[in-house]
């Protein structure tokens, strides 16, 4: 059994010492993750724990979600830009004039989530997909877009052990994905351009976009030490993926591929063109006592996001702190505010039995010290679950 394992940890690494492009890390812009100031890699349960900390699935209540959708838009939430958006109409010069302002005070762009999963009693599997597009520039013509999107499936498994009074879980899952990555920037000048009924129609542009795409397995690991009912620290490995090998082509290449059940075949030229995820390590403490049950509980949450990154490229230590403050009432209402990579945040959710409702704004950092490339966003998600 020895033999076999390390035959395959073998494996694993030759296959990521190929020759690959590093992708980025594509996460959910989920409004409560958001509001707390993205912390809750290493310390979500329930749902969350499929894209966060495996060994969340210990957990001895079972959550079931039928449906958890969030969406969210990369725009400053001030009331002018609100109205800007939503009368994002009139002639071209104006419409230009409007997304040249996003675009360069802020970025421009969204993204959406959607997922189904079980996760408890020691058992993770679900699946999610997650898709997200930025468009950023000095100006609205030479600005350029870039738009990934990934669907997931997990499957995994969590044990706790039993010291003394205090309970360690450990977990694991496997991650079969599809992504699929534009293939370098997109033009939006040309975009746009079609939008406004200049040349091609707008369809036919976007189809006509280079993408790669292609399907990895990936797998993540975690552990979760709870000591009383009240704290608890977790730390989670994610993204540990051999190189895979990517499909080049257009959109519609892919999107026909895709109708068809199949993926598009790799020119001759890019036979050998691969991708890789980048492995990353997340550690956070999580305080939430019950003041009142079901009345008044507060909750505290500190992250550190992929410190050897931080350490490695010299950045801010700001750049991997993330940290959030939650206080629910009467297990109806919940405020929360947090920082995020020097940034604050802030939402709020709404629980009713089984449909959860939440809403955040939130500013994060892209660069790699608070200030240098701030984007700010609104998100709303809504999830079925019991």
């Amino acid at each position: 059994m020895k033999r076999i394992g390390g035959i395959v940890i073998i494996a694993l690494v030759a296959a990521s010492l190929a020759a690959a492009e590093p992708l980025s890390t594509l996460s959910a812009k989920d409004p409560r993750s958001m509001a707390l100031g993205g912390s809750f890699i290493s310390l979500g349960t329930g749902y969350e724990a499929l894209a966060g900390n495996p060994a969340a699935f210990a957990r001895d209540r079972g959550e079931l979600s039928i449906a958890d959708l969030s969406a969210w838009t990369y725009i400053k939430p001030t009331e002018e830009n609100i109205a800007k958006l939503a009368e994002l109409s009139g002639s071209e010069e104006e419409v230009a004039a409007t997304l040249n302002d996003f675009i360069t005070d802020n970025g421009f762009g969204g993204g959406l989530a959607l997922g189904i999963g079980y996760t408890g009693r020691g058992l993770g599997i679900g699946t999610y997909l997650v898709a997200d597009s930025a468009i950023a520039g000095t100006t609205l013509m030479g600005a350029q877009m870039r738009s990934a999107a990934a669907f997931n499936a997990v499957l995994g498994l969590a044990a706790p052990i039993r010291l003394g009074a205090l309970k360690l879980s450990l977990g694991g899952d496997v991650r079969p994905f599809f992504r699929a990555d534009s293939d370098g920037p997109w033009a939006f000048s040309e975009i746009f351009g079609a939008l406004m009924g200049e040349g091609a129609e707008p369809v036919s542009v976007l189809e006509g976009q280079k993408v790669v795409s292609g399907f990895g397995l990936a797998m993540d690991f975690g552990a979760r030490l709870e000591l009383g009912k009240s704290l608890s620290i977790g730390l989670a490995l994610r993204d540990l993926a051999p190189s895979y090998l990517l499909t080049a082509g257009t959109l519609s290449d892919l999107l026909d591929a895709l109708s068809a059940g199949t993926i598009p075949e790799p020119d001759s030229t890019d036979s050998e063109r691969r991708a890789e995820l980048t492995p990353f390590l997340t550690a956070g403490i999580a305080l939430t006592p019950r003041l009142i049950p079901y009345v008044l509980e507060p909750a505290l949450y500190v992250e550190l996001q992929d410190p050897i990154a931080v350490i490695k490229d010299n950045a801010s230590f700001w750049t991997m702190l993330h940290a959030g403050a939650e206080l629910k009432l009467l297990s109806l209402i919940s405020l929360r505010a947090g920082l995020n990579r020097g940034w604050p945040s802030a939402g709020v959710g709404l629980d009713l039995l089984f449909v959860h409702i939440s809403a955040s704004v939130f500013t994060e950092e892209l660069g790699r010290r608070p200030g240098d490339a701030p984007r700010s966003g609104a998100s709303l998600g809504v999830a079925i679950r019991f």
